[in-house]
């Protein structure tokens, strides 16, 4: 590879069409291939796709570059350091509708969140920096995904590291630019452990309606009557997780 491009100046994710860019007719395609396969074998760098290559085998940051999205769910708060388990399965927030892929042993599950306010900071793993979500908009997406959520996970993360107040100013942010179901979830979920003025911003928004909401499945068990929502997961058994 030295000979047509320095492997260090290579980009951290790249495909043959891009070694070619950089080699400027220096070698064929086939001879690239070559040293791609080379570089396969000698573990120098990983394949995401069968055409895109990675040097690094930092799966967050090639979900983060190959979905352009934002790590986000409960493989944020592991980012976090509010989660120690390591899943199979990491989650990346996009603006559109993807299939997941198996990468390096992982499966990375693409959400759409294109309907929702973007919160996002850069944080550095395993020295490569990665778009996450704020710890607020971690807690919004994982009530306002039920499908895709782990509650014990978010419950145990809100008791061992609380918000501050402008975080619930955060999370209202989201809240009340998204939907009524997304209101009323995301009221009933933190009720008990908000401030009083945010559980009464969105009490408010909830009485505007009369109809009833669902936090996952349409069934009518577990109704709550302060916030008209059926909780067929009863995620507020989780409420003391630590």
């Amino acid at each position: 590879m030295n000979r047509f491009v320095n492997f260090n100046n290579l980009p951290e994710m790249f495909t043959i069409g891009r070694l070619e860019e950089l080699i400027h007719g220096a070698a064929s395609r086939r001879a690239i291939g070559y040293m791609v396969r080379n570089l396969l074998r000698e573990g120098k760098v990983f394949k995401v796709t069968n055409s895109i290559f990675s040097k690094t085998a930092n799966v967050f940051y090639i979900a983060y570059h190959l979905y352009k999205g934002y790590i986000g769910l409960s493989s944020a708060l592991y980012i976090y350091g509010l989660k120690t388990e390591v899943e199979a399965t990491v989650y990346v927030c996009t603006s559109s509708y993807e299939r997941q892929k198996r990468i390096l042993d992982r499966i990375v599950v693409p959400v759409n969140v294109s309907r929702q306010q973007y919160g996002t900071e850069i944080i550095s793993v395993e020295n490569e920096e990665i778009l996450v979500s704020s710890y607020p908009k971690t807690i919004f997406d994982i009530i306002s995904n039920p499908k895709f959520a782990d509650y014990f996970d978010m419950y145990r993360a809100l008791n061992q590291r609380k918000l501050t107040e402008d975080e619930w100013r955060e999370l209202l942010y989201y809240t009340i630019n998204s939907n009524l179901t997304d209101a009323r979830r995301v009221g009933y979920a933190t009720d008990g452990m908000a401030p009083e003025w945010f559980t009464k911003r969105l009490i408010n928004i909830s009485n505007e309606s009369t109809g009833v909401s669902y936090f996952f499945k349409h069934r009518t068990n577990n109704y709550n009557l302060k916030w008209r929502l059926y909780d067929s997961l009863d995620i507020r058994r989780w409420l003391n997780a630590n």
